[in-house]
């Protein structure tokens, strides 16, 4: 039995600590290493701290929504507990982030503090609730009498007002002539020290000016008796009409107060003309929200104290891995393409070449033929024997220069004298661009050739020379 109790009991306490684990930034399968218990602990308080965090900022985000809001209390549940969770999620993201060192910590700590201080200002609207709907309210009804309807329900009450004190005026005139009437009449009539010694006459007894005096104090009867009807008539009406208005002017301020700011900024704002009016309330906020941003960074300060588990160790690993194969993908990539560009570049430049070349290539044999149909317009017929007798020579004879000079050389000697060679002109071929030849008329007669030195003639050197040179010019 007892075995049974300690085994739901450490099953209970499992499955409890699994999910604090993980709120405190643990991972589930830690928990099966018993080499780090403490660990496990550790982060299990992280994570009840976290969801303390998390429950607190949705009370106070639900007590703040509904002071400033007028919506439905399921809609400020649901929008506090939308607060709550992502004030848990960013107190366990900060607490459970990858990487120790310490710019990382110095921003995840910065994160919690600021997230604090959030929940520690809805924490100080709540505990300030009173005071800041009392500043509410006097701010609203000091801006409430400059509202256009509070000002025309203030002009039409002012008038009733007026109105009534008209009537009342009226009446105290009218008793107020009455009385002097009476002094007058009666002092006429029996004149004493204190009586008014400029408005009677001062002699004694009844005569016409007791009588004038009567009748004014009847006149003045009759004004006062008018005056108090008028009074009597109107009063009650315009009393009525004055009550009306009031409540009217009332009812219009409080409309001017209703629809006045009281959101979480208009809040807000009274908040700090109530806490920067005093010494006490500043220093319950401050605590306040100094007790939230402790509360959001303790997570972190707990997993800074734990260290480094083998978890931490396997991802701190896993994640340089991706790293360096990352990298190692990058450059290889970078690299192939590199490869490929130099290797496109260089095709372009051998297809460029190719170019140039065939296109200076066909430039010279345009220039080489048209220099060629211009030479063969220009060059005049050679005169040459029909049989020629060839001697054996050298091999270096058929050079060239050689060649040229043996020809030319040929040409001008003197033949064997049983030999006659008939010589007859022959024309260079015809070029396309020239008018057809002119036939001969008939045979070319033989003659015989006149003995010549054997030194060739400059003529005949000369254009030996141009059909050497000639294809070397350009």
């Amino acid at each position: 039995m007892c075995a049974q109790e300690a085994t739901a009991s450490r099953s209970f306490k499992s499955r409890i600590q699994g999910p604090l684990t993980w709120l405190g930034g643990g991972h589930r399968r830690e928990l099966g290493e018993s080499h780090e218990r403490r660990a496990q602990a550790e982060e299990a308080l992280a994570g009840a701290v976290v969801l303390l965090a998390a429950t607190l900022a949705w009370l106070v985000a639900g007590l703040a929504l509904r002071e400033s809001t007028r919506w439905p209390t399921l809609a400020v549940v649901a929008l506090a507990l939308v607060f709550g969770l992502l004030v848990g999620a960013v107190t366990r993201g900060t607490a459970g982030g990858p990487g120790r060192r310490w710019p990382g910590v110095v921003a995840r700590g910065a994160v919690a503090i600021a997230v604090g201080v959030v929940v520690g200002e809805l924490a100080s609207l709540v505990i300030f609730a009173s005071s800041i709907d009392h500043r509410l309210d006097e701010r609203a009804l000091r801006d409430a009498d400059s509202a256009p309807a509070v000002v025309r329900a203030s002009a039409s009450l002012q008038q009733s007002r007026d109105a009534r004190a008209g009537l009342e005026r009226a009446v105290a005139q009218a008793r107020e002539r009455q009385d002097q009437a009476l002094v007058v009449a009666r002092c006429e009539y029996n004149p004493t020290p204190p009586c008014p010694q400029t408005r009677i006459t001062g002699v004694p007894g009844a005569g016409p000016e007791t009588r004038t005096a009567n009748e004014l104090l009847a006149d003045a009867q009759h004004e006062l008796d008018d005056a108090l009807a008028t009074r009597d008539r109107q009063a009650p009406e315009l009393d009525a009409q004055i009550s009306r208005e009031e409540q009217a002017l009332a009812r219009a301020r409080q409309d001017v107060a209703a629809d006045a700011g009281r959101g979480l900024g208009a809040r807000w704002v009274a908040m700090n003309e109530v806490t920067l009016a005093g010494a006490g309330p500043l220093a319950l906020r401050l605590a306040a929200s100094a007790f939230f941003a402790l509360l959001c960074l303790l997570p972190l300060i707990l997993r800074l104290w734990r260290g480094e588990t083998t978890q931490d160790r396997h991802a701190t690993a896993r994640a340089e891995r991706e790293r360096a194969e990352v990298e190692a993908e990058t450059a290889i990539a970078i690299k192939r393409a590199q490869v490929r560009r130099e290797a496109e570049i260089m095709w372009a430049e051998h297809r460029l070449t190719q170019a140039r070349l065939a296109i200076e290539a066909q430039t010279e044999i345009d220039r080489e033929q048209q220099r060629r149909r211009v030479m063969d317009a220009l060059e005049a017929p050679v005169r040459a024997s029909s049989l020629r007798t060839f001697e054996p020579v050298q091999d270096d004879i058929y050079l060239p220069i050689a060649a040229e000079a043996e020809a030319a050389s040929r040409a001008i000697a003197p033949l064997p004298a049983d030999q006659h060679e008939p010589e007859v002109e022959v024309a260079p071929e015809t070029p396309a661009n020239l008018p057809a030849p002119v036939e001969a008329g008939g045979e070319v007669e033989p003659h015989e050739e006149r003995a010549t030195p054997l030194i060739p003639s400059l003529p005949d050197a000369t254009k030996a020379a141009a059909r050497w040179i000639r294809p070397l010019v350009p």
